[in-house]
């Protein structure tokens, strides 16, 4: 590959497992670093499904920029990419971000042509593969043993990082939220105990005998476990001066439904996401719903959307193809009622913003013939066309 040797002057070496350099930083992933138990919380569940479901539901779109006008580049070999691949579009870009999210690297190895066209991607799970970084001579190669036996370059693999430090290896989300994640999981477990008890108070019989036998005492635990136990019917009947004291808060006092309203909102702020996204609907409306989807394109997803476009940019459109972009298109998230949706698309037509075609395009309708100018609403059909200037076209007077 003639633009791969111009990028990267030096030679593949043959991977040996048994060797390690002396002089460089080896930044290893290994399965544990990120408790995959963490994922068991319903609110760190929720959090990473809605992030990466929300980026791998984006439409893709090679485009150009020429002249100050942005078009859709048709029939690019990117498009015909994810049909070799041995999962989908959707699938390959939601595992990377999950990857990315736990353990802060997402990876796949791109398989190219002679001529250094990226023919297939290959998802790589976390801990399949080696990220080695000298930063001394600030040099960077991956070593991914299932899919290739050597050092691979970095244009040779797309790479989503999060929260790094040096700007080679990522960390986790789930590694700074341990506290958070912790407190959300005994707050589980009392809520599991809790309610698989029959909802039991622990406590203690107490009675004004001066001193009872071990034939009594168990006679008593058992009568009292059999009707107020697990299993019980909920009631007990206690002999003349026992009393029952409760040794153990039950869910009101403990503030249960509260602290689990709580960590959502904590793990939400880590992952930074309005906790209305994430099922805590305690102080919303319909408004507030509409905004927070706004809040969550602006806030959450915009900084992966660039990171996906450059990483993707960067690494498969070949350096021939200069002035070529990927772009996701984050429209897709904004769906609103139809009559909103109408007016807002019908507003952008009649005042020279986009086409009657893009518009029908936005909404899923295929183009129609004529109707790829901007208009302006002028009374005189002849007189409503923008040209390729962006000029009004005069009636043909002067005027």
């Amino acid at each position: 590959m003639a633009w791969y040797n111009r990028i990267f002057k030096r030679s593949l070496n043959t991977y040996n497992p048994t060797t390690t350099s002396s002089d460089g930083v080896g930044l290893t992933n290994l399965l544990g670093i990120s408790d995959m138990s963490s994922t068991s919380i319903s609110s760190v569940f929720a959090a990473i499904e809605l992030i990466s479901n929300s980026l791998a539901q984006l439409p893709i779109n090679v485009k150009t920029k020429l002249n100050n006008k942005t078009t859709i580049v048709e029939n690019h070999s990117f498009y015909s990419l994810f049909d070799n691949c041995l999962i989908s579009k959707y699938m390959m870009i939601k595992m990377l971000v999950t990857d990315m999210l736990l353990f802060g690297d997402g990876i796949a190895y791109i398989k190219r042509a002679s001529d250094g066209t990226p023919i297939n991607l290959i998802y790589c799970p976390h801990g399949t593969f080696t990220i080695s970084y000298n930063e001394n001579n600030r040099d960077l190669y991956y070593l991914i043993p299932s899919v290739f036996k050597g050092k691979i370059e970095p244009i040779d693999v797309i790479h989503l990082v999060k929260n790094s430090t040096n700007g080679v290896e990522g960390r986790g989300i789930i590694n700074y939220a341990k506290n958070a994640i912790n407190l959300s999981k005994y707050t589980e477990k009392s809520a599991l105990d809790y309610f698989s008890s029959g909802c039991h108070v622990a406590g203690i019989l107490s009675t004004d005998a001066p001193r009872l036998t071990e034939d009594q005492r168990n006679s008593i635990k058992n009568a009292w476990r059999q009707s107020h136990g697990y299993d019980g019917s909920g009631m007990a009947v206690l002999e003349a001066g026992m009393k029952y004291q409760p040794i153990s808060s039950n869910s009101k006092d403990a503030q249960l439904i509260e602290s689990r309203l709580f960590n959502i909102q904590d793990i939400a702020r880590f992952f930074n996401i309005n906790p209305v996204l994430l099922g805590d609907l305690s102080h919303s409306s319909y408004s507030t719903i509409e905004a927070s989807l706004l809040e969550y394109l602006t806030h959450t997803l915009a900084p992966y959307i660039v990171m996906i476009q450059d990483e993707f940019t960067r690494k498969l459109i070949k350096p021939s193809e200069k002035g070529l972009y990927i772009d996701l298109d984050e429209t897709f998230i904004l769906k609103s009622d139809k009559t909103s949706e109408s007016n807002y698309l019908s507003t952008l037509v009649s005042n020279g913003i986009i086409t009657i075609n893009e518009a029908r395009r936005q909404l899923g309708y295929n183009p129609v013939d004529g109707c790829d100018d901007l208009i302006i609403p002028y009374t005189d059909i002849n007189q409503n066309k923008v040209n390729k200037n962006n000029d009004i076209v005069n009636d043909g007077e002067g005027n």
